[in-house]
């Protein structure tokens, strides 16, 4: 996976605990001709709400990427012609990724195991544990099923998040 592992930061401290990711693959996206590049670009924050750009494989159109300074969602930005329209588009990663607070405590209502702590507020490996679930389903013998999609314009989502989702897929349906 681009370099590294994926790291998510749970916050207890606020009224609502919430789970965010500081690093990992994000999707290539052009809301100007909705392609999604099957290469995804590595998230590490931003640097004054600027996270980055690319150039669309298909179109052409130079994509602009913000978020809240480090905050998400992420905003995606793009523009076909100099004076062509801007089109938009707004992905918040830990809702399409199913990666927020009560996606964990929903997995561990399935599977009794424990993935978040609550008096914990720290940075957390992800693969550990989506590997944890992994071994809870194969232990059930579960067969594992193929997650759907919540956007229209996503057509894949890169690794370690795709076996997540059907993990989560697999254990909604059991």
């Amino acid at each position: 996976m681009l370099g590294g592992m994926v790291t998510l930061y749970h916050s207890v401290r606020t009224r609502k605990p919430s789970v965010m990711m500081t690093q990992g693959p994000i999707l290539r996206y052009c809301p100007a001709c909705q392609h999604t590049s099957r290469t995804p670009l590595l998230y590490n924050g931003s640097r004054y709400g600027h996270v980055g750009g690319f150039e669309c494989e298909r179109c052409g159109a130079r994509v602009n990427m913000v978020d809240r300074d480090c905050y998400p969602p992420v905003q995606y930005f793009a523009r076909q012609t100099p004076d062509g329209p801007t089109a938009t588009e707004t992905i918040l990663y830990e809702d399409l990724y199913r990666i927020n607070e009560p996606d964990f405590r929903q997995i561990e209502r399935w599977t009794g195991l424990t993935l978040l702590r609550q008096e914990d507020e720290k940075a957390l490996a992800f693969e550990p544990l989506v590997a944890q679930v992994a071994d809870e389903v194969a232990r059930r013998a579960l067969p594992l099923q193929t997650a759907a999609f919540s956007r229209p314009f996503v057509t894949w989502v890169p690794e370690p998040f795709q076996t997540w989702l059907n993990l989560y897929a697999t254990l909604e349906r059991a």
